[in-house]
């Protein structure tokens, strides 16, 4: 399976070649911290995301062709997010429990573009881990460029879906897991315009659908879902879209499902036009799709 162009984690040597950084460690005792060093770090990610918002929009000294970094540690922290911020890098550091990152334990319904404009805020290392029935991460129309590398979804067995988006623009889900049940969709892009959306290299398990991807006839451009290891209930990806070159494109994913794939065409929804290099296994076979004719 090839990889290509695989974002690295930003590090320590070059954010603050860049713009400001913001420590959060939700292990402090008080919540009287500036942020500015782990020994006075923020006690709240939503504290440090408003701070670096606020600062990306200073005029002063032209602060807004920057990026911002927000480094979180604290095992467990708990809140949910209703507000990002733009430009801006949150890094997770440290460990929760046995797991190489910190946990961000909440159910984050992100507020509309009319309200702030989010664009440019990437998510480094973190695990969304739910605590509620319902979404774990909800973004909304025209907060673009939000990015998920490295970071780890976990349904906790109560979660119906991971994460949602709704007409966002150059969105990235790259390296990530998606883990622990999921009932109706890992993965779910909401009807309307998209472009530039990309899942690749993703481990999604789940119970419903893996990428449920509903952007209709001439709603998506340049979207992909590549290099993807899918395990599900229902259809591992599933794209309403059926017209070539205005659809999801389908590369190089790696598909296991309970769906009978006896007939070569079930298993999956999406445009056999728009895919190459997939596998998918079924309750009792393996094809390819798209499937090979026999002469």
């Amino acid at each position: 399976m090839t990889r290509i162009n695989k974002p690295s984690i930003p590090t320590l040597g070059n954010a603050e070649l860049q713009g400001d950084i913001y420590y959060v460690d939700g292990n402090m005792a008080s919540t009287a911290g500036d942020g500015k060093s782990w020994a006075s770090a923020y006690k709240s990610l939503a504290t440090a995301l408003a701070a670096s918002h606020t600062d990306i929009a200073r005029t002063s000294d032209r602060q807004w062709a920057g990026r911002n970094t927000i480094y979180v540690k604290g095992d467990s922290v708990d809140e949910s997010l209703t507000k990002l911020a733009q430009k801006t890098e949150v890094i997770g550091v440290g460990s929760c429990n046995q797991h190489p990152r910190p946990r961000l334990e909440g159910t984050h319904v992100i507020e509309a573009q009319a309200t702030a404009d989010y664009m440019g805020c990437r998510f480094f290392n973190i695990e969304f881990y739910a605590d509620t029935a319902g979404i774990i991460m909800t973004i909304p129309a025209n907060q673009n460029g939000i990015v998920f590398q490295d970071c780890v979804f976990n349904g906790n067995s109560i979660a119906t879906s991971g994460l949602n988006i709704t007409s966002s623009h150059d969105t990235e889900i790259n390296n990530c897991r998606f883990l622990n049940s999921f009932t109706t969709n890992c993965i779910k892009v909401e009807a309307g315009a998209i472009t530039n959306f990309i899942v690749r290299d993703c481990m999604i398990q789940g119970a419903g659908i893996g990428i449920d991807f509903n952007c209709t006839t001439s709603q998506a451009v340049d979207c992909w879902a590549i290099d993807n290891l899918i395990h599900t209930v229902g259809l591992p990806i599933d794209s309403e879209s059926d017209t070539a070159f205005l659809s999801l494109a389908v590369v190089g994913n790696r598909m296991i499902t309970d769906v009978d794939t006896t007939t070569v065409t079930d298993g999956y929804d999406f445009v056999l036009g728009m895919a190459a290099d997939n596998t998918i296994t079924g309750k009792d076979e393996t094809d390819a799709v798209p499937y090979v004719l026999q002469a």
